[in-house]
C-alpha cells in the first residue's frame, strides 16, 4: 500500500450481542480511531441495534445496517465486501464483536498487507487460542483438515479476522458462493487462492467470548466437512482439466 493516508471499513455481523457490541465499539475506536465501522444486525430480538442507535450519537463514524430477520453470516460478510467496494474504502477489515477477538489487533492485521492483498489473524503460528476446550478442538480439527485438503500456505482457515484491500474483494465479489455459514470463510480463502490473490498471516490472540453463547449450529460441523470435500474435489478437478488440455 502507498503512504498516504488509507480509507479504512472495520465491520462485524451481530446477532443478539447486547451486552459485547459496546466495549466493541469502543475498543475499534481507541484502536483505529480513523477507521469506519459496519455493523450489520439481522434484527436481533435482544435491542442490538438499539443499543447501536445509542451509540453512533457519539460515535458517527459508524453505520448500522438492520436487515428484516436472520439472513445469515455469509450473506453479511458479502454485504460488507460489497459495500467496502462501493464506497472506495481502501481496507476492509472483518471481525466478531464478541469479544473472541482483539480490537487492539486490528493495526496487526491491517499491516499484514503491506506485503499481501490479503491477511487473516492465525491462532496458530505465533498465536494463540484461549477459548474453551470444545472450541480449540473443533477449530483445530478444521484448520488440520483444512491444511491436508487445500493447502495454500496459510494456518489459519476458519477465523473470520481478516483483512482485504479492493483486489482482494473484487475477486470474491465476482465469485458466485457454494457454500453457507462457516463453510463460506474457508471458500473464501480457496477463491483467492485460485484466482492469485497473495495472502498472509498474523498471528492474534483468540479468547473465549465475552458475553452470550456461541452461534455456530451443530450441524456446522457436518456441512463444513462436506464443504470442504467439495471444494478439495474442485481443485483436484480443475487440476485435472488443466494437465489434460495441455
Amino acid at each position: 500500500m502507498d503512504a498516504r493516508v488509507s480509507h479504512e471499513l472495520v465491520f462485524t455481523a451481530t446477532y443478539n450481542e447486547t451486552a459485547n457490541i459496546g466495549p466493541w465499539i469502543n475498543a475499534v475506536v481507541q484502536a483505529r480511531p480513523s477507521a469506519d465501522i459496519l455493523i450489520v444486525d439481522d434484527n436481533s430480538p435482544d435491542g442490538t441495534s438499539a443499543v447501536v442507535v445509542e451509540l453512533v450519537k457519539h460515535h458517527p463514524q459508524i453505520t448500522l445496517c438492520t436487515r428484516s430477520g436472520k439472513l445469515g453470516l455469509s450473506s453479511a460478510h458479502i454485504y460488507a465486501m460489497r459495500y467496502a467496494l462501493e464506497n472506495e474504502y481502501d481496507v476492509l477489515v472483518t471481525m466478531d464483536a464478541d469479544g473472541s477477538h482483539q480490537p487492539a489487533q486490528i493495526p496487526a492485521v491491517i499491516n499484514g498487507l503491506a506485503q499481501a492483498n490479503f491477511c487473516i489473524g492465525t491462532r496458530t503460528r505465533g498465536g494463540s487460542h484461549q477459548a474453551a476446550l470444545p472450541r480449540r478442538i473443533l477449530s483445530h480439527g478444521a484448520n488440520i483438515t483444512a491444511r491436508v485438503l487445500l493447502p495454500m500456505g496459510i494456518s489459519e482457515y476458519t477465523t473470520s479476522f481478516r483483512a482485504f484491500d479492493p483486489a482482494a474483494l473484487r475477486v470474491l465479489i465476482d465469485h458466485k458462493f457454494t457454500t453457507l455459514g462457516y463453510a463460506f470463510f474457508i471458500e473464501c480463502l480457496e477463491v483467492m487462492h485460485r484466482s492469485g490473490v497473495h495472502m498472509t498471516e498474523i498471528p492474534i490472540d483468540f479468547l473465549a467470548r465475552f458475553s452470550g453463547t456461541s452461534k455456530i449450529p451443530k450441524n456446522q460441523i457436518y456441512l463444513s466437512v462436506l464443504a470442504l470435500g467439495r471444494l478439495s474435489f474442485n481443485r483436484l478437478r480443475n487440476r485435472t482439466r488443466k494437465t489434460d488440455s495441455q
